[in-house]
């Protein structure tokens, strides 16, 4: 409830556990409602709730992942050695987004046939974005809160450096 200034809400080492915490608690008031899942899926940390869901691990351990995973972001997110990343919601498809990639971002993930998340380094990830806004067409482009630039090469060389 407290101002986005003062809100932690999207540092990672918190995000990650809530994100996880919601995403079993809906998968739970489905079940307690009744709707048995036959499959699930997930993507990113989506995969530990859906983990849970399937009866792989318990509640505690997902959660317990979670805060790991928003530990090790965290420390990606604040290492001063390695420049800042970011993503970025587009409403386009994947062929068209393309388009507007350069070196150093990456389509993430392809959320559905009109939507994709992109990812790579905050100053080339502006660009692309500015390239996107600059067309003049009503297009989707959604900056996210994040410090990390999640599935992207930058995100994978960063675990390597800490």
């Amino acid at each position: 409830m407290g101002s986005s200034e003062d809100s932690r809400i999207n540092k990672p080492e918190f995000a990650q556990p809530l994100c996880t915490a919601v995403q079993i608690a809906l998968s739970n008031l489905l079940v307690l409602w009744g709707f048995l899942p036959t499959g699930v899926i997930g993507h990113s940390s989506g995969e530990i709730a859906a983990a849970h869901s399937a009866g792989a691990i318990t509640m505690e351990t997902a959660i317990i992942i979670s805060y790991y995973r928003g530990q090790v972001t965290k420390s990606i997110s604040e290492n001063d050695a390695t420049p800042q990343g970011g993503m970025a919601a587009v409403g386009l498809s994947p062929e068209k987004a393309k388009r507007y990639l350069v070196d150093g971002v990456v389509i993430a993930c392809v959320n559905s046939p009109q939507n994709v998340t992109l990812s790579g380094d905050s100053d080339k990830l502006d660009r692309v974005i500015a390239g996107i806004q600059s067309t003049g067409d009503d297009i989707f482009c959604r900056r996210l809160r994040v410090g990390v630039a999640y599935h992207s090469r930058k995100s994978i060389q960063l675990l390597f450096v800490i």
